[in-house]
């Protein structure tokens, strides 16, 4: 997806990118490694999907919005900063 101009399209696209990535890492992570303790120990697998889904999704709420708006100011910054120079 291409934006022509850092703006609310923008800052919706990357909070919600940031949110998608950050559960989903967590989310990942946490299988893996209920993965891992199946094999080791060879009980039966024990995942609670909507636990880890709850926890995950707990963690990357306020991390993708945080991460996002960050992004989104940077690069708002950056913007100002290319205007100004192309208009000396």
């Amino acid at each position: 997806m291409q934006f022509k101009k850092v703006g609310f399209p923008l800052f919706i696209f990357l909070i919600l990118y940031w949110m998608v990535a950050i559960f989903l890492i967590i989310f990942l992570l946490s299988l893996g490694i209920a993965f891992v303790f199946y094999l080791k120990n060879g009980n039966e697998f024990y995942f609670d999907f909507f636990k880890e889904s709850t926890y995950s999704l707990s963690k990357a709420i306020p991390g993708g919005s945080i991460l996002g708006v960050g992004i989104w100011i940077k690069a708002r910054l950056q913007e100002r900063k290319d205007s100004k120079t192309s208009v000396k």
